[in-house]
């Protein structure tokens, strides 16, 4: 897509990433504290994660009309390592995403809610931007599984959904609602469910009120997301047309919550 081509050039080009936040400084965080030395602190722990849990509706929609963005895995996903380009990195694609990307609602655009898609001319909605960010991430190296999709509620319980960033000094946010980057304990939600750092298509829990421990069985990696085996299995034909034309999410179902995904 001609579009997304150009996401990618001017991602990968300094000179020309919009609103760029200073890399010695985002927040209460400084670049001094990824600098490489032998006794590296961690600035925040990791979130705590407990048993699986439903991938958003609009997650499977996605996936069903793009399954190679929601396949692979790993069996030992290993933390990012931070260092100050590292961090100026992501300050770079947080901000370009941000300032770039018009800030459109999916009733708006698709006359729907819970379409996700990486945004285009027009724009997109806050799963849109994360998963933009995620996909440029991924084409300047980072690993696919410390890119984490995250939905959360709002002080005001609306859904909201942004991107979790896993490395060995702890976990970040990148948010189209703050454009400083904070550790995840420093973000002002309610956690609810991510991409497990496993497989894409596996979600976990994070709400601590509705917490289980339970040991997750991830499927082989390269073996199919089960809910696309499902899909196509021709004893359900009626499942995967609704699903990939958005149906789980249109305004002609009312029970379904808007953003990011809380269902």
């Amino acid at each position: 897509m001609l579009w997304l081509a150009k996401f990618t050039m001017a991602a990968s080009a300094v000179a020309l990433l919009a609103g760029c936040q200073s890399p010695g400084y985002v927040g209460s965080i400084t670049s001094a504290h990824f600098e490489r030395t032998s006794e590296a602190q961690i600035v925040t722990a990791s979130m705590p994660t407990y048993q699986q849990v439903t991938a958003p509706f609009g997650y499977v929609g996605f996936c069903v009309r793009n399954p190679d963005e929601c396949e692979g895995g790993t069996d030992a996903p290993q933390a990012a390592v931070m260092t100050p380009e590292k961090w100026a990195e992501l300050n770079k694609v947080n901000d370009y995403v941000n300032s770039a990307v018009p800030q459109v609602s999916d009733v708006a655009l698709y006359d729907r809610d819970e379409w996700w898609a990486y945004p285009d001319a027009r724009g997109g909605d806050c799963e849109d931007l994360a998963m933009m960010k995620r996909k440029l991430l991924i084409e300047r190296g980072w690993a696919a599984e410390n890119l984490l999709i995250s939905v959360v509620r709002e002080w005001n319980g609306d859904g909201h959904a942004v991107l979790i960033v896993t490395t060995d000094r702890g976990e970040f946010v990148l948010d189209n609602k703050n454009w400083e980057i904070v550790a995840w304990s420093d973000a002002p939600y309610q956690w609810i469910k991510r991409q497990s750092r496993e497989r894409p298509f596996i979600w976990v829990n994070l709400d601590s009120r509705t917490m289980r421990t339970a040991e997750i069985q991830f499927p082989p990696v390269g073996e199919q997301a089960p809910f696309l085996a499902v899909l196509q299995k021709k004893d359900q034909p009626a499942l995967r047309p609704g699903i990939a034309n958005g149906q789980t999410a249109s305004r002609s179902l009312p029970k379904e919550k808007a953003t990011a995904a809380i269902n």
